[in-house]
């Protein structure tokens, strides 16, 4: 406590100097300092003017959670997301959602509505309410002269894009096509068996699931303008098919003894992304909304897997900015056990505890800095889906920090 004391007494006459002059937007928050975010939803973005000089030479802002099942973590990020693309020139969103998925979707903008768009776009955790008003915007702007592109990044495909294909393969080969997809369809299988001692069926899996990506992409190859005529579908969409069905392949084309599967996905994830801003969208401004555990710049101790942010991390370097979100207190909804989970991280390591100044606060770090040393120790933090309390350095892993005194559960509709 009077180590956190002396840390406040510090930083707050640089706060209040910061706080000034970056309302005004003339000047960034100074490494180790920090900054109060008065609002979950205020389309008033003086609180975050802070933000335009300090991201401006930035390529990638990586938006991280340490769940995905708390309600104000979605409502900031759909805040912030609407001020970096208004006011900070970053084009795209790319969410932790299918890659194909989204983009078939998000062509049929015009007459989806945002609720529809949403739901047909994102996994179960994230349909809520408090995401609401980002897909309002993203509607929204497509009637302005410089719309903001809503794109996906993950391998897992399980919406649009999957059942396109499972119908393509139908009509293209009967009873033969479906059989293929329903061992494509294996893949959901796969996280129930990763812990079994005999490993020989999810080698079998594996390799049925191999076989039966590598023959549809085969298929769809061989059928391209048959395709693109029948379904009504641009090139470009066909080459996000194709990136799908080889997402399917990729992902348990690995050595299941020595590999592990979750950060097969982040190297697929990492891949896809600097696919899309290489061929894509190339020269846009990226925003990255993913887990803390995708997104961060290091791993926690004791983890020795490589994760889709260090990837942006080594290619882009300073030019990305990874900023990881915590709670002190408060509840989750923990989506695989579909229960509420309260938690509170009140001990004197905490990263939350120590970084509980505002009731949401944005902490820049700099190891330098004598302001909040405690962000170069090594501390926890609580990331649910990641496994519970994780020992990391929070400097080390993260660029910046957004904490929050208290948060609430989802509201799913």
């Amino acid at each position: 406590m009077n180590q956190l004391f002396r840390c406040l007494q510090a930083i707050i006459p640089i706060i209040l100097l910061v706080q000034t002059v970056s309302g005004q937007g003339k000047a960034a928050c100074p490494p180790g300092t920090v900054m109060e975010i008065l609002s979950l939803t205020s389309t008033d973005y003086k609180d975050l003017a802070f933000l335009k000089p300090l991201l401006k030479d930035k390529r990638v802002v990586l938006l991280g959670e340490s769940s995905h099942g708390i309600g104000d973590y979605y409502a900031l990020k759909s805040r912030m997301i609407r001020y970096l693309h208004q006011e900070c020139g970053f084009k795209v969103l790319a969410l932790e959602s299918g890659i194909a998925d989204i983009f078939l979707e998000f062509q049929k903008i015009d007459s989806l509505s945002p609720v529809k768009l949403r739901n047909n776009t994102v996994f179960g955790n994230f349909q809520c309410k408090e995401i609401m008003p980002l897909f309002d915007y993203i509607k929204e702007s497509q009637q302005r002269s410089d719309p903001i592109i809503y794109s996906g990044f993950d391998s897992q495909n399980f919406g649009a894009s999957y059942q396109l294909l499972q119908k393509i393969m139908h009509e293209l080969e009967g009873r033969t096509g479906d059989s293929v997809f329903r061992n494509i369809s294996g893949y959901f299988r796969i996280p129930s068996m990763l812990w079994q001692e005999d490993r020989k069926p999810l080698f079998a899996l594996a390799d049925s699931i191999k076989s039966a990506a590598t023959y549809t992409l085969d298929c769809i190859n061989r059928h391209e303008q048959t395709i693109l005529q029948q379904y009504k579908l641009s090139p470009l969409a066909f080459r996000f098919l194709q990136r799908a069905v080889s997402n399917y392949r990729e992902s348990v084309s690995l050595d299941w003894n020595t590999e592990d599967p979750v950060s097969k996905r982040d190297s697929l994830m990492a891949a896809n992304l600097f696919w899309l801003m290489d061929e894509i969208y190339p020269n846009q401004k990226f925003i990255i909304w993913g887990h803390n555990g995708h997104i961060d710049k290091k791993s926690p101790d004791q983890n020795p897997y490589k994760w889709m942010g260090h990837f942006v991390r080594e290619r882009f370097g300073k030019d990305a900015f990874h900023i990881g979100l915590f709670a002190k207190e408060g509840e989750t909804f923990e989506w695989w056990t579909k229960t509420n989970k309260s938690f509170q991280n009140n001990k004197a390591d905490d990263l939350e505890n120590l970084a509980a100044i505002h009731p949401v606060s944005f902490i820049q770090f700099n190891p330098k800095s004598k302001n909040c040393s405690w962000a170069a120790k090594s501390l926890f933090g609580f990331e649910v889906e990641s496994g519970g309390r994780l020992n990391f350095v929070p400097a080390e892993r993260f660029d910046a920090i957004i904490n929050f005194r208290k948060v609430k559960l989802p509201v799913y509709e």
